[in-house]
């Protein structure tokens, strides 16, 4: 089975990109999403999920680990293949359909093409609880750098009160990725102190 590809985009050609190996094309079909920040002669690392038909044998390629888990976990499904699944994932990003499904949102998840209320039902009904924790241990995470940013700003004669303020000001920045001791210079900035 082909797990990941490593090579140059050698054509475009609808939903699919044809990846040039040592001379080799492999035939990838990716999210539009995907197909969109792509271009012809670029290098491309894609992570793969090899489907066996009884008459073919399909490739389908994902810029990120957790794009391709998202995909396997909505074929879980029952009425999402992979098509419907790469569909779905061609018209959010991750962030957004783990928040529909967690949310339970099924009226956004309706919004995608070929996607029925019943769909729309079963996904949230069958996934919600595994996004659901995603979503609360993400919260965890932002919550735990917000309190530790104030604390931080309490302890440089802030109070409590203006520490929330800047907290506020620079919310959109504070995320998994973003260190504390960034943010808390981002927060000082906004400052007039």
């Amino acid at each position: 089975m082909i797990g990941k590809l490593n090579g140059y985009v050698d054509q475009i050609i609808g939903n699919r990109v044809i990846i040039d190996i040592n001379g080799i094309g492999y035939e990838v079909s990716c999210p539009e999403r995907s197909i969109k920040l792509v271009k012809e002669k670029q290098k491309i690392i894609v992570y793969v999920d090899t489907i066996f038909r009884d008459d073919s044998i399909n490739l389908y390629g994902f810029l990120s680990i957790e794009e391709r888990q998202i995909f396997r976990t909505l074929q879980t499904v029952q009425g999402v293949g992979a098509k419907l699944a790469m569909t779905i994932l061609g018209y959010f990003t991750i962030h957004e359909l783990e928040n529909f499904i967690g949310h339970a949102d099924e009226k956004s998840i309706c919004t995608i093409p070929g996607v029925g209320s019943k769909v729309a039902k079963r996904i949230v009904t069958e996934l919600k609880d595994i996004y659901s924790k995603q979503i609360n241990s993400f919260n965890e995470v932002l919550s735990t750098k917000r309190n530790n940013i104030i604390s931080a700003l309490t302890n440089l004669g802030y109070s409590r009160a203006e520490a929330i303020n800047l907290i506020d000001q620079i919310k959109e920045y504070i995320n998994e990725e973003t260190e504390i001791e960034e943010l808390i210079k981002l927060a000082l900035k906004r400052s007039n102190k």
